[in-house]
């Protein structure tokens, strides 16, 4: 058994964020948890240019790129043997919005990816602990919109500085069927209930080192639901 750590592509604009991605991996490893890196094997919504900004004309597949960040040892999602997974980790960056999901175009009206939302339903379903980083809670979000389920999730503290709007992410959250809970970078939020962990790390104006113990912090609690 092992945990599926799912990324989205590699680079903070247009695929899995790299700090948040290796500090994961780092912390699984030094708490002695199986890991095994998987990605959906389709192409990205575009490429940016990650030091100016700038959309750029060529094509890059989420698979292939997310392979940069695990080494090579990666899995297409659809080849994923749910059987051997004991639990899931999903890292931040914008690839979560864009590639698993239409959120950063769609916002409350996105969709999520079928593979991501059959994945995220069978650990809710099985029970099996879900950690959340960054942005990716949205993907929880509209995958639980509408069903049984109203997990508590965080996407930061409105009282922590941020590029983004915490109060209105939440309120959007909110809208569907969502408890949302202001988390400071040295805090995570816990639904017991679900065993969803969800994390800020780079939602907010974040230090590398505080990224870490952030992340540090939410791993040996999914260590305690393994």
């Amino acid at each position: 058994m092992y945990t599926a750590v799912l990324l989205s592509g590699c680079g903070v604009y247009d695929g899995s964020e790299i700090h948040e991605s290796v500090l994961t991996l780092l912390s699984l490893e030094e708490n002695n948890i199986n890991y095994h890196c998987v990605a959906p094997d389709i192409e990205q919504k575009h490429v940016i240019n990650h030091i100016n900004g700038e959309e750029k004309s060529n094509k890059r597949n989420v698979l292939e790129e997310s392979a940069r960040i695990a080494r090579g040892k990666i899995s297409s999602l659809d080849e994923l043997d749910y059987n051997q997974i004991s639990s899931l980790v999903i890292t931040g960056g914008f690839g979560a919005a864009k590639n698993l999901s239409s959120w950063a175009f769609e916002g409350e009206n996105s969709t999520v990816i079928k593979q991501v939302k059959k994945l995220i339903v069978h650990c809710i379903d099985n029970k099996k602990p879900i950690l959340s980083l960054c942005i990716s809670p949205v993907l929880i979000s509209k995958t639980l919109e509408k069903t049984e389920y109203n997990p508590k999730l965080s996407l930061g503290s409105k009282n922590s500085k941020s590029d983004y709007n915490i109060i209105d992410m939440h309120k959007t959250l909110s809208n569907l069927g969502v408890e949302t809970h202001d988390c400071s970078i040295q805090e995570i939020c816990i639904d017991e209930n679900l065993k969803i962990i969800s994390a800020p790390c780079y939602m907010l104006d974040a230090k590398i080192y505080e990224v870490r113990d952030n992340i540090n912090m939410a791993i040996k609690k999914l260590k305690s639901y393994l």
